[in-house]
């Protein structure tokens, strides 16, 4: 093994003489190092390398096993599945005794094409694609612009509620999306998106709008009544109280259009505007 070790160290240093970033070293123990292996072909778990000098170059077989660890450029644990032919790797480990070619199996690889790390982004959102793309364009606080990738899997979350890309709109403030961020396409792809919204306007409070469609029956659950140019469904708790202007009972038989209507519920926590109510009130009674 030691004349196989003082071999690859003088062919190293032959080729060094127009080279660049490949590097080779073995041990007289076998203990090999590279760095810079263009991948040229995958099979399995074998990936079939050449490290160029210049126009020269030497193929150089790695092997990954069940204990190789696999890393990004960043450092970050990654797996095999992220390679691909055209990678540049850096590998560690030990060459394959009497074997008639340059062969590593790899307790190590860096596969340097893949810059990529763990992020938690959080900004605006300035567009979105609902195409096939499935994507939109993030204004981030620390990254600048940055395209946000999602996919079936990615999960949104707004307030209490599972939501989708197609419930993301321009404007919407992000407080955290979490994935895989690509440094130099300044892209992620995301895992999981949260968007804000304000958890005060769910709570119960009153209300004040106009009746824009008469109960339908004495028994109505449902009152349509507009406030700020929004028309709300209002449903009627089973034991809602209903009320005159001096809040004393009275009946929906006596509501008609036009009514100024005060009364007391919680918006509910979907994209229809809808409120369920407790009290209700009418302030021409």
């Amino acid at each position: 093994m030691k004349k196989l070790s003082i071999a690859i160290l003088g062919l190293a240093a032959f080729l060094g003489t127009t080279a660049h970033a490949a590097e080779i070293n073995v041990t007289k123990t076998g203990t090999a190092t590279i760095s810079g292996a263009k991948v040229m072909q995958i099979v399995g778990n074998t990936f079939f390398t050449r490290l160029y000098w210049g126009d020269s170059f030497a193929r150089f077989t790695v092997r990954a096993n069940t204990d190789t660890k696999f890393f990004r450029a960043t450092g970050e644990a990654t797996t095999i599945a992220e390679i691909s032919e055209g990678d540049i790797l850096d590998a560690t480990g030990i060459l394959e005794p009497q074997s008639s070619s340059l062969t590593m199996n790899a307790a190590t690889i860096k596969n340097s094409s893949v810059l990529k790390e763990q992020a938690a982004l959080s900004g605006t959102v300035i567009s979105v694609d609902t195409s096939d793309a499935r994507q939109f364009l993030l204004s981030s606080k620390d990254r600048g612009v940055v395209m946000v990738n999602t996919a079936s899997t990615t999960q949104f979350i707004k307030g209490s509620r599972a939501i989708d890309l197609d419930h993301v709109r321009a404007g919407d403030r992000i407080t955290k999306v979490i994935g895989d961020y690509d440094l130099a396409a300044k892209k992620i792809a995301a895992r999981t998106v949260l968007v804000y919204i304000d958890s005060n306007i769910f709570k119960p409070r009153n209300f004040t709008g106009k009746l824009v469609e008469a109960p339908s029956s004495p028994d109505a659950t449902i009152l349509k009544i507009t406030i700020n140019k929004t028309t709300y469904t209002v449903n009627l708790d089973p034991k809602v109280l209903i009320l005159n202007n001096k809040k004393n009972p009275t009946t929906l038989q006596r509501f008609v259009i036009g009514d100024t209507i005060r009364f007391y519920g919680a918006i509910r926590e979907v994209d229809d505007p809808i409120i369920d109510a407790e009290v209700v009130r009418n302030l021409n009674l």
